[in-house]
């Protein structure tokens, strides 16, 4: 597993290899540099960095001429010791004799030799000299009888080697140094700007694509951040904010696709009961009902279509309300057994009607947190939608404590023919039927379960649906039991 790389990890990692990466390259070419100078002006006899440095090479010289010649005479003696040694140091050496020069090394010049001589002609011994950049010792070996029998001339080029070789070593140096600097730099920065500035500019790219997609509407781009920096919190973030706006649209989508369909199956519904009032109303009008009898009848029609549009006004009242959080109703403790029998023995004759029957109740006994009117209405419409869709079967209603205590379970199943496993999710939906042919006079209104389900979650509660094995419909009410609502009071207030 990698560390995380977070961009301030690399902006630190960036500055100090800015900082350390140039002065240690360019510290050790300097130290390079050095070297190879130190390493030339070694071979140039720049060990002799003084004029007393020179005066002691030049008095050894000359004690190793002497010590050369001895008795013999200077212009018979071999120098090339002398020489190797000299010229080891970058020096030059030349033997003078009576005025006449009996040898010299390669290095020696013409302008040397005058030099010399010209010095020899003082009688100074030993002395040294300078002559534009050329520096001579000159030191005259006395005869026992005092007469000067021969003398040794030193030479080195030392100004030349110092202010010439060191000049354009120094200027080359300062060339590297500076190439090396500047090169240092230039590559640091692009390294930098690989390791951290790509890194930004890539994350800023794919945060504007997510920003430049969102304001065209393309509300189901994902930027799917893969990599673990600050970037990442923005990037998911994002994706969260355009999952919540497209399930917004979704839902806006399909809110207004049932308003839709809540104004079509409305009018639908309400168009029979209306030509049927209005069929009878002329019927009486035209002096069709010419008997009592029949005049009783058209006016019974007239009054059950219209207690029939009443029924179906108010409970499109009662889901507009509760749909908008506007329905007005009170929790307070409700004995879920009691109240259960109550509704039961009231709705009997209309199961009866139905051929439906009570095949089993089980109510355990508890108190709940309940509105008794939406209750009433929801247990009503879930039994009533039973009687309709599935007429004649045998209905059970359990109520039962949930082992944790926190609900009580309401549960009402029938054994008709259920519904369809693409439908189950649906039936709470606003006019859903899972026969599309059925109207409000065969089917019900379409309201009823979507009452339920909106009661229920007004109240705290909660309405689901399950298929029964081999055929039948389970609708489950989950209420809440009076301590639940004082926990949860706690929880918030703790909480906040």
């Amino acid at each position: 597993m990698t560390s995380r790389q977070t961009i301030r990890h690399r902006l630190l990692v960036s500055n100090v290899i800015m900082v350390v990466v140039p002065v240690l390259v360019t510290a050790l070419v300097g130290l390079a540099c050095l070297a190879v100078m130190l390493n030339t002006a070694s071979h140039k006899g720049l060990g002799l960095d003084s004029e007393s440095d020179f005066y002691w090479a030049g008095t050894t010289a000359a004690e190793l001429v002497e010590n050369t010649v001895g008795n013999a005479e200077p212009a018979s003696v071999s120098y090339d010791g002398v020489t190797s040694v000299l010229q080891g140091q970058g020096l030059d050496l030349a033997v003078i004799e009576d005025g006449d020069v009996v040898f010299s090394t390669s290095g020696i010049t013409g302008t040397d030799l005058s030099f010399a001589l010209a010095a020899s002609a003082t009688g100074e011994s030993p002395v040294t000299m300078r002559s534009g950049e050329r520096t001579m010792f000159l030191k005259a070996e006395v005869a026992e009888d005092g007469a000067t029998s021969y003398q040794v001339a030193v030479f080195g080029s030392l100004t030349e080697v110092a202010d010439s070789t060191i000049k354009q070593m120094a200027v080359a140096s300062a060339f590297i140094l500076a190439l090396t600097a500047a090169l240092s730099v230039y590559l640091v920065n692009r390294f930098c700007h690989r390791y951290v500035f790509d890194r930004i500019e890539w994350s800023l790219g794919h945060l504007e694509e997510g920003v430049q997609q969102l304001s065209a509407g393309n509300l189901s781009y994902r930027i799917r951040y893969d990599r673990d920096d600050e970037f990442r919190p923005i990037a998911d973030s994002f994706d969260r904010m355009t999952a919540q706006l497209q399930a917004s649209e979704e839902r806006q989508r399909r809110d207004q696709r049932n308003r839709q369909e809540l104004i079509a199956c409305i009018s639908h519904d309400l168009r029979s009961p209306l030509t049927s009032i209005r069929g009878y109303a002329e019927g009486l009008r035209d002096g069709i009902a010419t008997t009592p009898q029949m005049r009783e009848r058209y006016a019974t029609r007239i009054a059950s279509k219209a207690e029939e549009m009443d029924g179906l006004v108010s409970e499109l009242f009662m889901f507009s309300k509760l749909d908008l959080g506007d329905f007005p109703h009170e929790e307070r403790p409700v004995r879920v057994d009691t109240f259960l029998q109550n509704v039961l023995d009231n709705l009997a004759p209309e199961l009866e009607r139905t051929g439906n029957t009570l095949a089993q109740v089980e109510l355990t006994p508890a108190t709940v947190l309940a509105d008794e009117r939406l209750l009433r209405q929801a247990v009503t419409n879930v039994l009533l939608n039973a009687s309709k869709h599935a007429p004649g079967s045998a209905i059970t209603v359990r109520a039962s404590v949930a082992p944790d205590g926190s609900h009580v379970d309401v549960a009402i199943t029938d054994n008709g023919p259920g519904v369809p496993e693409e439908s189950l999710g649906r039936i709470f939906e606003v006019f859903y039927r899972t026969d599309p042919s059925r109207t409000a006079a065969s089917g019900g209104s379409g309201l009823g379960l979507a009452i339920v389900q909106r009661a229920m979650r007004a109240m705290g509660g909660e309405a689901t649906a399950e298929s029964i094995e081999p055929h039948g419909l389970r609708v489950i009410l989950t209420l809440r039991v009076t301590g639940q609502k004082a926990a949860e009071d706690s929880t918030r207030e703790a909480s906040a």
